[in-house]
């Protein structure tokens, strides 16, 4: 391996460490990320964590305050409905493009996927049924074949993690309902009916945690 591989493998390591600790609500919000602190906590050397840092900030997760430093990005109402605006817009487009390029292969994979989804459903292990819709959707996304849609999606989901930090695992029989017609739609190649689809089930999340959140359902 050289040492440009190696390099860029401590750099991705110490931004995933470092997102994955915002993700986990590890981190106050009056807690400074400073390069000494981050090094400390998981013994990375100064340069992949600064790197890190500007990589988080200008994604979203950290915000820089001159002579103050970086510190957690603090997510407001109006962060929360521009995130899910842009994922209507994108994931519907994914699902259109999706139903435009799937293959034989990976509709088989997405109908494996729907029937774990339902088995986990019927035995009442909704954890694991959320994290079959999870990868159902994840995997549509993926076979749309546009890296930067599925890139850009893949972002504003974790930050929309960092909004609502709350886990969540409810499952409903119409999220099952709305999974098999997603899927019959792309089957079908129908783009406009897949894409109606998926911002559907974008629009009911919004709304779900929109009401559980800021409407002070957590509470």
């Amino acid at each position: 391996m050289s040492t440009g591989n190696i390099k860029t493998s401590k750099k991705e390591f110490a931004y995933m460490q470092i997102k994955h600790s915002i993700m986990n609500n590890e981190f106050t919000s009056d807690t400074s990320l400073t390069e000494a602190f981050l090094c400390e906590r998981f013994g990375f050397s100064r340069t992949p964590v600064r790197e890190a840092l500007q990589r988080l900030a200008s994604e979203g997760f950290v915000t820089f305050y001159p002579e103050k430093g970086f510190f957690v990005a603090q997510l407001s109402l109006e962060d929360f409905l521009q995130i899910y605006e842009m994922r209507e817009a994108l994931e519907g487009m994914g699902a259109r493009l999706c139903s435009m390029r799937i293959t034989r292969s990976e509709l088989q994979t997405l109908s494996h996927l729907l029937d774990k989804c339902i088995e986990s459903y019927q035995k009442n292990d909704l954890k694991m049924a959320k994290e079959y819709d999870t990868e159902f959707h994840r995997f549509i996304i993926h076979s749309s074949k546009n890296s930067r849609i599925e890139a850009t999606i893949k972002n504003l989901i974790e930050l929309s993690k960092c909004i609502v930090v709350q886990s969540d695992d409810s499952l409903s029989s119409q999220d099952i309902d709305a999974l098999q017609q997603l899927l019959n739609a792309l089957r079908d190649s129908n783009e406009s009916l897949a894409e109606e689809l998926m911002r559907k089930r974008v629009a009911a999340s919004k709304k779900y945690h929109f009401n559980r959140y800021y409407m002070g359902e957590y509470n």
